[in-house]
């Protein structure tokens, strides 16, 4: 699977989401490329998503300008597409209104919300070597002190390293949030219902 459409396969899972709120803020005029029930998808606001989605600016132009990516965009599209139609079929149906659909949007919207924040936190910067080898000697010395197995040196290891770089920092990020928005937004439980070291 090329880099392209497992990009294009990200971009339409998040977009099933986003597109529910994506909405214009002030008049737009450009090409209409999808009509869903009447309500228009415009060439501007396809390319909302995708920049909005894409972590990195110049993959999402390449997404959106290589001949290569057509049918990649068309299938996003009809994603997008067909989001706002059972979106628009939901509430045609009242489905909108039933409590259980209602709540499981409220977690995937606080989802959302969260993923959002963490990657505003995280940055695009990618880790230095010095912070990679920094790294990678902490979990040397952790793996020694456990009676671990000979490790391979860091250069045979780097992109794991990296990986596991950026999931201990994604860890530390999202404990850092929990942390902060506890703080912000008092949250109280019944003692029987609190979590055991709480």
């Amino acid at each position: 699977m090329s880099k392209m459409i497992r990009h294009a396969a990200l971009l339409a899972g998040s977009a099933l989401l986003l597109s529910l709120a994506c909405k214009p803020s002030k008049p737009d005029t450009s090409r209409v490329i999808a009509n869903v029930g009447g309500e228009k998808i415009t060439e501007a606001e396809f390319r909302d998503v995708v920049t909005t989605l894409s972590a990195d600016p110049k993959e999402a132009q390449t997404f959106l300008t290589d001949p290569a990516a057509r049918e990649e965009r068309a299938q996003l599209a009809n994603r997008i597409a067909m989001s706002r139609a059972i979106t628009s079929y939901a509430k045609q149906t009242g489905l909108d209104k039933d409590p259980s659909v209602q709540r499981q949007l409220e977690q995937q919207q606080a989802n959302v919300y969260f993923q959002a924040l963490a990657k505003k936190r995280m940055g695009a910067a990618e880790p230095t070597d010095e912070q990679l080898l920094a790294f990678y000697k902490e979990q040397v010395e952790r793996m020694k002190a456990q009676g671990g197995a000979t490790v391979p040196p860091f250069e045979a290891v780097k992109a794991q390293v990296a990986q596991g770089y950026k999931q201990q920092r994604m860890a530390t990020i999202s404990q850092d949030i929990q942390k902060e928005i506890k703080a912000k937004v008092p949250v109280t439980l019944a003692d029987d219902y609190r979590p055991a070291g709480e």
